[in-house]
């Protein structure tokens, strides 16, 4: 599952003990999910989801949990600042990405190892609702790193006011669903939620999430961060594969792949990808963000040892770094599949990666054979 769809979007259906899905809105894939009773209204936040629908049965849910669902990030910071052994007082925004995608995978890895019984909607609401809160951090961090961001990173301690207003200004806040409908929450909760990611919870309330959540929390956080490092490294070398495949295109000549074949693949990119994935420089300083956060979970991208240079067909190029690819994501796989406690891929054909990295058209990559 981590393979194809990562922590976020394989347990986005699933339901949490208050009967609404992780995913919200956005749970994907859609058909998975069955109506359920939302009131929405229509935002007037004075930013650019005004006009836009939200959700305000899920926001209501939220507000009421919200003390206890703030100390239970603070906790889970804590983790992480002791796991990563960082003595500095706020999180970098390389920190943030990082640390909010580990805090979805926590949640993903509870589910997936079966420590609740999700089949019958008894994920505790504490963290479906961090989860449902962090992601958007998370997505504030994706943006940043797709578009080659100089300010992405691992030194200047990040700041709530600037990512709020970037978050604002690149759409952040919009549903990737359904332009008509966006993030739920007023600017002054969406900042304090960033504030609480990079200094901690400092208010006076001491409400907590149950004592037994809290000790499941506990007991697992350790294995959960594991888990949640192994389905983010995966991701990152996608990412990474992405930009090292789209620069030898971009630079590829005709004696290394015709225009036949390279046309479809550029509409390809431009369909499923935005358009800074068709800039050399952005894609140049993208795959800067990409090893500064492979550089904080200390790993290695995976390199293409066929380097694209002379007269190297892109052809062999590209199948040579996509086993590559393959060979790294079944290791990587069965060794979250081991974490969890569930069988081990069998095989992992090339085909399947391909759909994966989604740059050459399955037509395309079948005549590459």
């Amino acid at each position: 599952m981590e393979f194809m769809y990562g922590a976020w979007r394989g347990t986005s259906t699933v339901k949490g003990s208050d009967g609404r899905y992780l995913g919200e809105d956005n749970a994907s894939p859609a058909f998975y999910c069955e109506p359920i009773p939302t009131e929405y209204h229509i935002c007037k936040f004075g930013d650019s989801r005004d006009g836009k629908q939200y959700n305000m049965t899920a926001l209501h849910d939220m507000m009421k949990l919200w003390p206890e669902v703030m100390n239970l990030i603070d906790r889970f910071r804590n983790y992480y600042k002791s796991e990563f052994k960082i003595s500095y007082k706020e999180l970098t925004t390389v920190d943030l990405f990082v640390f909010s995608k580990l805090l979805v995978a926590t949640t993903a890895y509870l589910i997936r190892s079966q420590k609740f019984d999700y089949e019958n909607e008894h994920v505790p609401v504490e963290l479906t609702s961090q989860t449902k809160l962090v992601a958007g951090v998370f997505m504030v961090g994706r943006k940043m790193i797709e578009r080659g961001e100089l300010f992405f990173n691992d030194i200047e301690p990040a700041d709530a006011n600037f990512l709020y207003e970037y978050a604002d200004k690149h759409q952040v806040l919009i549903s990737p669903r359904d332009k008509n409908f966006a993030c739920a929450g007023s600017i002054r909760k969406i900042i304090e939620l960033i504030d609480v990611t990079i200094r901690g919870w400092h208010s006076k309330s001491t409400a907590q999430a149950p004592e037994d959540l809290l000790k499941i929390v506990d007991e697992t956080y350790k294995p959960a961060f594991e888990y949640g490092i192994k389905d983010l490294q995966m991701e990152l070398t996608i990412k990474y594969a992405e930009t090292v495949i789209l620069e030898a295109l971009l630079r590829a000549d005709s004696g290394m792949i015709s225009e036949k074949i390279k046309n479809p693949i550029l509409e390809q990119v431009r369909s499923a990808f935005s358009c800074e994935f068709t800039d050399p420089k952005t894609l140049s300083d993208q795959k800067r963000n990409l090893l500064l956060v492979l550089n904080k979970l200390g790993s290695d991208p995976v390199e293409p040892r066929l380097g694209f240079e002379g007269n190297t067909p892109f052809r062999k190029f590209y199948l040579n770094y996509l086993e590559q690819i393959r060979s790294f994501a079944f290791s990587q796989q069965n060794e979250i599949n081991a974490l969890i406690d569930i069988p081990s891929l069998e095989k992992l054909s090339k085909e399947k990666v391909n759909k994966r990295i989604n740059i050459i058209p399955r037509d395309v990559y079948r005549s590459f054979n």
